[in-house]
This record gives structure tokens, sequence and C-alpha cells, in this order.
């Protein structure tokens, strides 16, 4: 009866298994072969061969020259700026961004990311009611309630400073952005379709922020 190494699951014959060396052979190369570096020319070629990926695969491309991993839901590239769609919603109705444009970029070094989102306000946005969301590009990890992004916004009353976070202590998906919402008053609220010191967004308003925080 085959046993299996009790770290990395690796099949293994007993004296007492039928004598096939080329069969055993065989099923210890198949066991090691997802755990190695794959090595493919593109992305393209990687995906043609590995068609069920699992989490923690990692494969290098000669083609740009990057390490990439498989995160269980995605191939991520390892230390490389990645592009990413933030999702822009608020608590009653959820904006529309038309015209305008919606951008966002992600690196990940072990286990933490760097991420970078900007929102850009155009003439057909609307900007639908309570309080605004943004997605982060990968789930955090346990914030212990630390963790904070910084910003910058533009609303009809001028230039502010923001600051966000995420919406849940571990495994947050998305963070608040919050700011100076009156003019007379230096004390910071969660940022909605009324925008900063007292005045709405409106075209050519933006947000962008910065952040680094532990993934899941």
């Amino acid at each position: 009866m085959t046993l299996y190494t009790p770290l990395g699951n690796l099949p293994y014959p007993q004296p007492t298994d039928t004598a096939n060396l080329p069969l055993h052979l065989q099923s210890l190369a198949e066991g090691i072969d997802g755990r190695t570096v794959l090595r493919y020319a593109t992305a393209a070629d990687r995906d043609a061969a590995v068609t069920t990926p699992v989490a923690g695969m990692v494969a290098w491309l000669t083609t740009p020259g990057t390490l990439s991993y498989f995160t269980g839901a995605a191939w991520t590239t390892l230390g490389a700026w990645n592009a990413y769609t933030p999702a822009w919603t608020a608590a009653t109705t959820d904006p529309v961004i038309g015209n305008g444009s919606v951008t966002g970029r992600y690196a990940v070094v072990g286990k933490v990311c760097h991420f970078t989102a900007f929102v850009a306000c155009g003439s057909t946005t609307t900007y639908g009611s309570g309080a605004y969301s943004l997605s982060l590009p990968l789930a955090t990890g346990t914030t212990g309630g630390l963790v904070q992004f910084s910003g910058m916004a533009l609303s009809g009353g001028g230039r502010g400073q923001i600051i966000c976070q995420p919406a849940s202590t571990s495994g947050a998906t998305t963070y608040t952005l919050w700011g100076q919402t009156s003019a007379s008053s230096s004390a910071i609220a969660q940022i909605g379709n009324g925008g900063l010191f007292g005045s709405a967004f409106a075209s050519g308003s933006f947000f962008r922020i910065n952040g680094t925080y532990e993934v899941a």
C-alpha cells in the first residue's frame, strides 16, 4: 500500500507493493511536478499547460521575466505592479463612473500588498448616495485595527487629505473614506456624495489613495 510523506504528501512504495519501478517513479514525479517552480515562455503558455492551478503554485515567465504565483483565485506577479479596477460603492445607492475613470495597481511581496487607487470623476459620473467605499486588490489578513491608508481628494470645496480604513479587522475586501465634510470644523467623517468641506463632488473631482497592508 502506497504511503505519503508527512509534509509534502509525496507518494512512496512499501516493500510489500508489487515491484513496478516506472510506475513508482511516475507517481513521485507527478507529485513533485506541481510543487516546483514551473517555467514557461509566456503567461499564455502557463495557462495552457496549467489548466487547474492550485493555491501556492509558482511559475517563472521568460517574457516578461517575472515570477508569478496562484492565490487560489488568480495568477499574481510577485513583486511587480499589477493592474486592477477598484469597485466604487456607496452605502445606499452606488455611484456610476460614466465617462470618468477608476484605476488601480498593486504589488505583492511576501505577505505584504502595496496598492494605489485613483477615481477621476467625469461629466456623466453620478454620485449615488451614502458613504463611499473602494475595494482592495486582495483581502487583508488580520489588521489588528491599526491599518490606515492615506490619500487626497478634490471636490468643489477644494483639496483635502483623506484617510481610509479597512471595513473589518480581518479578511477585509473594501475600505471606507474619511475626511472633512464641513468647512467650519476640522472633525472628520465618512465621505459620501456630500463631498468635502460641505461641497459635493462634481466633474473634475477625484480620490487618490495609497496604502500597504498584510494579505490574508
